[in-house]
């Protein structure tokens, strides 16, 4: 096994642990239920389309899909901490550094972006670049970049439908939406082009 990555009886626990840490702050957490969805979603989806492409690992895609969210074990609104540092941190501190890159590659479908392009603060956009700046981007990144764009509340989406949701939820502008789209859609071509098919009907997802 991959030191850089936990086995899964690991990952699982670190996943459960989310859950616990999120039920426990003072403040409520309702989407506890989405959470699970989004993450075994985006987890599931990974392993289907890696288990297609023979230069991946399909348990590894899995076990990236099941914690690229690891960092929302805090509230990064109440805490004012970007939960992809948050989670970036903590994987880390782990050792799980194949992990902590997907914590926080995952936001950034292009690694040298526009802050215009993002309703976060400053601070945490800053962070965010300093830490993209030396890395390439894999297929493992992209592989949770466009499967994290195929789950919507309790939904598999389209990715324009992915986006009506981060929009209204963040306040983008409409072109701060359109970007989105703009930069998803490649990753579903790519992944199209190395299944071999369009990935949307390998995932049945039909839309609404």
């Amino acid at each position: 096994m991959n030191p850089k990555f936990p086995d899964l009886v690991t990952a699982e626990k670190l996943w459960h642990a989310v859950i616990l840490n999120r039920l426990s702050k003072p403040y409520p957490f309702n989407d506890r239920d989405a959470y699970v969805f989004h993450t075994r979603g985006v987890a599931r989806f990974a392993k289907t389309i890696a288990e297609k492409i023979p230069a991946l690992d399909a348990q590894k895609a899995y076990i990236l899909g099941l914690l690229h969210d690891y960092g929302k074990r805090i509230n990064e609104r109440e805490e004012n901490r970007f939960h992809g540092q948050e989670g970036y941190e903590a994987m880390t501190d782990l050792g799980y550094d194949d992990v902590a890159r997907i914590c926080l590659t995952h936001t950034f479908h292009i690694k040298n972006f526009s802050d215009d392009e993002y309703n976060y603060p400053a601070g945490w956009l800053c962070w965010a670049k300093e830490k993209l700046k030396p890395l390439t981007y894999n297929d493992y990144d992209r592989l949770i970049q466009l499967c994290d764009m195929l789950t919507e509340g309790f939904d598999f989406v389209t990715i324009e439908q992915r986006a009506d949701g981060i929009a209204g939820r963040y306040h983008l502008t409409g072109k701060q939406k359109q970007n989105l789209i703009r930069d998803a859609l490649p990753l579903k071509q790519r992944f199209d082009s190395l299944c071999g098919e369009d990935v949307y009907a390998l995932l049945q997802i039909k839309g609404r």
